[in-house]
């Protein structure tokens, strides 16, 4: 009797831990120690999933049970999300939100530098290591990136950054694509905020429309959870933005912005 019984509770066990298996959600954040990396990673966590972070400020990531200090252009990055993916148990959803932004009308070589080194370099490792991830496993994936509405039309004063959010937008559309050809079932989500008061906007400067972090983030984090393929956040800038597709080049580069 016993016997049976302890079967049965056996076969409750590996049947309770196939369904966890196969419908538990696992995310990683890259660029989680503040602003719209940390918003999604706590709306996540909200929503269900198992989340693991990571930043270069690590105080900032202990509120969190999975964390990695993690340098996006460091030659050991790909190794501390190595570390992610194996506490996590795997990767379901990847998403990076890891970058930079300056005003730089000076155009000071050291800040357009960092900036591609950033937006540019340590982007394409992020990216690049998901999608191999999921095609190393031959699993469904998500990878999500926080792109910007300056990669819909660039900036005098931001040129670096403007250039670098283009980039990233097209790359996905690279990476899209390369996924259909090779046959793989990876979706992308590009979301492109507007003014959100994170670290990476200047405190003293006044922006149009600013949202808050806490918005801008439930607004991304909500265009993931639907794996819509591109997401400006929020209306007023997706009008913002359609408008700016009307503008003939020969008159965007004659319009004037505010200079630091």
């Amino acid at each position: 009797m016993h016997s049976t019984e302890n079967i049965y509770n056996f076969a409750f066990e590996i049947r309770n831990y196939i369904f966890y298996i196969t419908h538990m959600k696992r995310a990683i954040i890259i660029g989680a120690t503040s602003g719209l990396g940390r918003e999604i990673a706590l709306n996540l966590q909200r929503e269900g999933w198992s989340v693991a972070v990571a930043g270069r400020r690590v105080e900032l990531l202990k509120e969190f049970t999975i964390y990695e200090q993690i340098d996006v252009t460091s030659e050991y990055a790909l190794e501390g999300v190595e570390r992610l993916a194996k506490k996590l148990g795997g990767v379901d959803l990847f998403v990076n939100v890891a970058g930079v932004g300056f005003q730089n009308p000076t155009l000071d070589p050291k800040v357009e530098k960092h900036t591609f080194d950033v937006n540019g370099y340590g982007f394409m490792r992020m990216v690049d290591w998901a999608y191999n991830y999921f095609k190393r496993t031959n699993q469904p994936g998500h990878i999500a990136v926080i792109s910007s509405i300056a990669g819909t039309k660039p900036l005098g004063t931001a040129a670096a950054y403007s250039a670098t959010k283009r980039m990233q937008s097209h790359y996905i559309t690279a990476l899209s694509q390369l996924a259909r050809m090779e046959h793989l079932n990876i979706h992308f989500t590009d979301i492109r905020p507007g003014f959100a008061a994170t670290d990476i906007l200047n405190p003293n400067k006044h922006y149009p429309m600013m949202m808050s972090k806490e918005y801008a983030g439930r607004l991304a984090t909500r265009a993931i959870l639907k794996k819509k393929r591109v997401a400006i956040i929020d209306w007023k800038f997706t009008i913002l933005t359609l408008f700016w597709s009307l503008i003939p080049r020969c008159i965007w580069e004659r319009l004037t912005f505010v200079k630091n």
